[in-house]
């Protein structure tokens, strides 16, 4: 007998489901008309004052950074890092970098620009999309541990636990498991796969960088126009992602209103509006609490993930195990923050606050605090977390080499 194929959506059907989940969404939006609109504001304001100044700098960063071939450089020190622990090419050091900084949807936006260039292959893109989606740093200590919670000593713990548990999840599903040789096979035709060069880390970086330049050829004025450009369209589609959740929540929530927490329905659709509510809801423990958003960090989000899938869509993003990576993220978040909890209390009670002066962020009467001000100390984020990449593949290129001289 002839196995039956699995049942996918056609087109057709595909076009049905949607314009009726947007016809419904709109009859929704007419019927109340005012709620929705204080929802869609709601979202406006969260964009504009959290993920925009999170983001804009980065993005233009990161693509002129890729462009003048310096990633392709880094990338050149970090292949014994990102090869030996990821089996991935050494030049997605840098998007996992952009990931655990900036939050997402960077680490995705970087591996799309890189598998444009011919750097990344479709697969290697969309593995390195998984392994990067991690929420700003800034959105756990600035926004929740510091003005939502009021405890920014335990925002670092759940930025560890945050981390860890991310790239925890990646390795146990087996996603670097399909060793990428050099990152040498390419899905892109008209770029010619990169020869590896022979010789000392300073030289092949050189000429790693050079290639990659000469492979652009844009001039610095057309690269800041582009850059700029791209930025801006990639930041106008998570605005609108974070505002149409923003309403979805809203109605969902009068339909579904008292079956279970609220923290739950507006964070599995949209990370920043669930952590809020998961901060302004009774638990009965402040264990349980943080557990809770900490697991919500880790899932991220509808939005988030569509966010992700969403640059990555020319490179055949895998939905299904890019969910699975987010929920198994969620679910060791959970332990993870629930096992060392004791340690919390040894943590001092009055820490003193890095990122501002006064201990906090200027909030408006809605109580959203702003991240514009917290621009130079991602910078900073970023800059420490590549010193430390660099560290660790330097310290296993020295010991490759410790063992070949030892043999």
């Amino acid at each position: 007998m002839k196995k039956k194929a699995p049942l996918r959506f056609t087109p057709a059907a595909a076009t049905l489901f949607m314009g009726a989940g947007a016809l419904s969404l709109v009859a929704a939006v007419v019927s109340s008309p005012a709620p929705a609109f204080q929802a869609s504001l709601q979202g406006l304001r969260l964009w504009w004052q959290i993920v925009f100044p999170a983001l804009l700098p980065f993005l233009v960063l990161s693509e002129m950074l890729i462009a003048y071939g310096c990633i392709h450089a880094l990338g050149t020190w970090l292949e014994p890092l990102m090869n030996r622990l990821f089996k991935l090419p050494g030049i997605g050091g840098w998007v996992l970098a952009m990931g655990m900084t900036t939050g997402f949807p960077g680490g995705a936006q970087a591996a799309r620009q890189l598998h444009e260039q011919g750097a990344l292959s479709a697969e290697e893109a969309s593995k390195l999309a998984a392994l990067s989606h991690f929420c700003n740093p800034m959105l756990i200590l600035i926004v929740i541990a510091t003005g939502l919670m009021h405890d920014p000593a335990t925002g670092y713990i759940l930025l560890a636990v945050h981390w860890i548990t991310g790239l925890s999840a990646f390795l146990l599903l087996g996603e670097g498991r399909a060793a990428s040789k050099g990152g040498t096979s390419r899905d892109l035709p008209v770029k010619k796969p990169l020869k590896q060069e022979k010789g000392s880390f300073v030289y092949r970086s050189l000429q790693s960088a050079k290639r990659a330049h000469a492979m652009d050829g844009r001039s610095f004025g057309r690269l800041l126009g582009d850059s700029v450009t791209n930025a801006v369209q990639t930041l106008m589609m998570v605005g609108g992602y974070i505002i149409i959740f923003a309403v979805v929540i809203q109605i969902v929530s009068r339909i579904v209103s008292g079956f279970f927490p609220s923290y739950w329905l507006s964070g599995l659709f949209e990370i920043h509006l669930g952590a809020k509510d998961a901060a302004a809801a009774g638990f009965a423990s402040d264990r349980m609490q943080w557990s809770v958003i900490s697991t919500l960090l880790g899932f991220s989000g509808i939005s988030a993930i569509l966010q992700s899938m969403s640059a990555l869509k020319k490179a055949n993003i895998r939905p299904l195990r890019f969910v699975l990576i987010r929920l198994l993220h969620g679910a060791l978040a959970f332990a993870a923050t629930w096992i060392i909890w004791p340690l919390c209390y040894l943590l001092p009670e009055n820490t003193s606050q890095v990122f501002s002066s006064r201990g906090d962020l200027p909030a408006d009467a809605s109580g959203w605090f702003s991240l514009w001000q917290a621009v130079p100390q991602l910078l900073r984020w970023q800059g420490a977390v590549l010193a430390a990449m660099l560290v660790c593949s330097l310290l296993l290129m020295l010991l490759q080499i410790r063992r070949k001289h030892s043999r």
